[in-house]
């Protein structure tokens, strides 16, 4: 049978390797407010990509770009405009000439270099494949350019 004080230095024991689990669980992942800001960041740049193609798609079927981006809304299609998944707020897009654009959002934590990136990147879509989507802390903008020799406008009948 354990006596009483070498039940209490087991228990003490347990408790401490839990405690110190978890403590190093924080260190290694991050706390889950960290987590939970870093996913917004993760969202941001999704949401833009998602806008990057939307806009693709607008421009090879009208060979213009759409003038904001409530162009790009399709009800037919479910399309509507994704807003800032913490503040609710637009993301910025301006037209900066017939075949370029910019798209601009605020994050909260700069880009995790690539291996350790959440954001879902379809493989082998021409879409995201060539793009750079690393930001800073704060306000950043992307700007494309649409290569028509890649994105074909399509032909009117």
């Amino acid at each position: 049978m354990i006596s009483q004080s070498g039940m209490k230095i087991f228990i003490y024991g347990v408790i401490a390797v839990i405690a110190a689990s978890i403590i190093a669980g924080f260190f290694i992942v991050g706390s889950p407010f960290e987590e939970r800001i870093r996913r917004f960041d993760d969202r941001r740049v999704s949401d833009l990509q998602n806008i990057q193609t939307e806009i693709i798609n607008y421009w090879i079927n009208k060979e213009s770009l759409p003038s904001a981006l409530s162009d790009i809304r399709d009800d037919v299609r479910g399309i509507s405009i994704p807003r800032d998944p913490e503040t609710g707020m637009e993301y910025e897009y301006a037209v900066l000439d017939n075949l370029t654009f910019s798209l601009c959002a605020t994050f909260s934590r700069p880009s995790r270099n690539s291996a350790d990136s959440t954001v879902p990147r379809p493989i082998g879509d021409p879409y995201y494949n060539t793009e750079n989507w690393e930001h800073k802390e704060g306000r950043v903008c992307f700007e494309r350019t649409i290569d028509p020799d890649i994105y074909k406008p399509k032909t009117k009948d």
